[in-house]
């Protein structure tokens, strides 16, 4: 009996796909702040004026030494440097409220998002 139970449960490992793991895929965002625009999208290109709350992959390139990257909101408070061009990427848990990205060198380079409380949709 224990073998044939053992014999089951290899079979079931063996049949799980390679790419399985307990880690779950984040949402990701691409913002980007160039000397004279900053932006939040979806990978496939559009806005993001809002979000349900939960954790988000930004991947942030800044383009230019001249602006920042600065993500601002309850309880988060993450930025680039100035004088560097970088890209980074950060795993940011988004609870409801309004966050702000802005450059702090820039006044007018300034974008908000909303996140709504709730499960993200189906």
């Amino acid at each position: 009996m224990l073998r044939l139970l053992l014999a089951a449960s290899t079979l079931t490992v063996c049949a799980l796909p390679l790419g399985a793991s307990a880690t779950p895929i984040l949402p990701q965002l691409n913002a980007k702040v160039t000397a004279h625009s900053i932006s939040v999208r979806r990978p496939d290109g559009t806005r993001v004026p809002a979000l349900r709350q939960g954790s988000y992959r930004f991947v942030v390139t800044d383009a230019t030494k001249a602006q920042n990257f600065h993500l601002v909101g309850p309880l988060v408070n993450r930025k680039t440097r100035v004088l560097r061009r970088t890209s980074t990427a950060w795993t940011v848990y988004l609870s409801p409220g309004t966050y702000v990205f802005k450059s702090d060198r820039s006044a007018a380079l300034r974008g908000t998002i909303t996140v709504r409380s709730g499960p993200p949709p189906a």
